[in-house]
């Protein structure tokens, strides 16, 4: 009887057009994640750490979505102020290496559907991306995952 529940689900899912790697049980991504740290290359070819621009993001995860906010501390640490930073979502696919983001809506400019591809790694609660463009390292992030 749990056999034939568990291929009902899967032939409605195929029907749905939902992966079956992305169920939301078999994926590590599904919550909430909390950035620790991170840096990116900008385009003089200088690496820009995010605690130096004081910034904090939550980005959450579902089966097939994702959506992050990202805010910077222009304040100080005793009395902060947050301002907007960038923000975006859209839809993802995932492999046992890779994790590729496809924002729909961003705030930085970038074309509905170009993918951000990133190799990952995932360790208990944490979570390590890094992206790599035409063999060069662009981006590394640390985050942990909050629920």
């Amino acid at each position: 009887m749990k056999y034939r529940y568990l291929r009902i689900m899967l032939v409605i899912a195929a029907l749905l057009g939902v992966q079956t790697s992305t169920l939301a049980a078999d994926n590590p991504f599904v919550g909430s994640w909390q950035l620790v740290s991170g840096k990116y290359l900008d385009g003089k070819g200088k690496w820009v750490h995010y605690g130096e621009l004081k910034l904090t993001a939550i980005k959450v995860i579902s089966a097939n979505h994702f959506s992050f906010t990202t805010m910077k501390n222009v304040g100080s640490l005793d009395k902060p102020k947050q301002e907007f930073w960038a923000a975006g979502t859209g839809s993802y696919t995932y492999s046992d290496t890779d994790y590729v983001e496809y924002p729909q809506l961003n705030s930085f400019g970038v074309a509905p559907d170009k993918p951000f591809a990133f190799t990952y790694e995932i360790n208990g609660d944490e979570w390590q991306t890094q992206r790599i463009e035409k063999g060069e390292l662009k981006e590394q992030e640390l985050w942990k995952k909050l629920d």
